[in-house]
């Protein structure tokens, strides 16, 4: 089966410079800023709700490097394979999240192919260079040069600070109408894994796991088209559909929805992973996740069904639901554990000051016994006075030992 395949590759690092993040002035000759008219953002506004279109064509600040060229990767047999390389975006999102996006278009191709090169491609940390190295001197190595100017290691692998893989968005135009349904979810399955599934093959995946794959992670409306997501992947697999549909995909469904969604989640990740690994950063996280819900996780951000069948599966997909309610359940336990440090301590200091009130109150009432049997006529009013005193000092701690031991 022969495909059309418009792929996004997605990544994030964070800045931990402590000056504010410019790509433009960190490599002013590589980026442009992306920038939407009145008219575009008035558009937008029909289809998503104002203050989600604001957000995300206004306030993430947004940069472009066009490329559209084409370029050679080497498979692992020695075959060389051709890709269109589109674009580079890089998002400046709140809290110093830095998403990248690479959009590679391959055309015409075989479907396994096509498959194998995005395999390669967001496989970054084993990424070897002489199979690519047009692609990872043009790409790759001004991501790192930024990431190190961000105040990080400036490697590979912290382009992706959330997992090992980076993120993929495609769509699959498929050359051919498929057979049947069945064949038609095996291409989905294929293209949603990176892997084609065949049925009778020993080494590939079992009957079971692709069953529970298709009923959990499938999303089918429309007879041409259906969609697959997954912690990594979402994907769009289609047939006879009209153009301006692939630019819904590309635009709207990619553009605005899922890299919002990769937003909350990799702000999500990260705070839960700050949090692990220092427990110092309580309070700046909670502070951190207060204004992030404030400000920025909108209840809805699309009018329309469809829009929001597939929002509502791209979260499900990435975990987006499971990293909030992780983080949340930690900064409750947290919270308990804090308040029950706090209540110890004040049970501390009512103690000392019940002891010392008491203590006051033993003594004055030792003088006031002073005073009526005139200790100090027999032993002196001093030693009279401190007798009385430890003697119901005494007292008091017998009583107050009774009343434990019976608890």
């Amino acid at each position: 089966m022969r495909i059309n395949d418009t792929a996004h590759l997605c990544g994030y690092f964070s800045n931990r410079s402590s000056e504010a993040f410019d790509p433009m002035a960190l490599q002013h000759d590589f980026w442009s800023p992306v920038q939407y008219t009145q008219k575009e953002l008035h558009d937008a506004k029909n289809f998503y709700y104002p203050e989600f279109a604001e957000f995300m064509m206004n306030e993430v600040n947004i940069y472009t490097h066009q490329y559209a060229r084409d370029l050679k990767i080497k498979f692992r047999d020695g075959r060389d394979h051709a890709i269109y390389l589109d674009e580079l975006r890089l998002y400046c999102f709140p809290f110093g999240v830095v998403m990248y996006s690479i959009k590679i278009v391959q055309n015409d191709v075989p479907m396994q192919d096509a498959l194998d090169a995005l395999f390669m491609l967001r496989n970054l940390p084993f990424m070897q260079r002489q199979s690519m190295e047009e692609y990872m001197s043009l790409v790759i190595d001004p991501l790192t040069e930024l990431d190190r100017k961000a105040g990080n290691s400036g490697d590979v692998c912290s382009l992706i600070e959330c997992g090992n893989k980076q993120k993929l968005f495609h769509s699959v135009l498929l050359r051919e109408k498929p057979k049947d349904s069945q064949e038609f979810d095996h291409l989905l399955y294929g293209a949603g894994t990176l892997g084609m599934y065949k049925e009778d093959d020993p080494k590939g995946f079992s009957k079971e796991y692709y069953a529970s794959i298709m009923s959990s992670s499938r999303l089918s409306v429309f007879n041409s088209w259906q969609a697959m997501s997954l912690l990594d992947i979402f994907t769009i697999v289609a047939h006879d559909v009209p153009e301006y549909m692939l630019s819904v995909w590309d635009k709207d469904y990619f553009g605005m929805m899922y890299v919002y969604t990769l937003f909350k989640k990799f702000f999500l990740f990260r705070i839960n992973s700050d949090f692990r690994s220092d427990e110092k950063n309580f309070l700046s996280v909670r502070k951190n996740l207060a204004t992030f819900e404030k400000n920025y996780e909108f209840p809805r951000i699309v009018y329309n069904f469809l829009p929001e069948l597939l929002l509502n599966s791209m979260e499900k997909g990435i975990d987006v639901p499971d990293e909030k309610q992780k983080l949340a359940e930690i900064i409750n336990k947290e919270n308990q554990r804090r308040e029950t440090e706090t209540g110890d301590k004040m049970n501390l200091f009512l103690c000392m000051i019940t002891c010392l009130t008491l203590f006051s109150a033993i003594w004055d009432f030792a003088c006031l016994m002073d005073g009526v049997f005139e200790f100090s006529a027999n032993i002196g009013t001093v030693t009279g006075v401190r007798a009385c005193t430890m003697a119901l000092i005494s007292l008091v701690c017998v009583l107050l030992l009774i009343v434990r031991r019976k608890k």
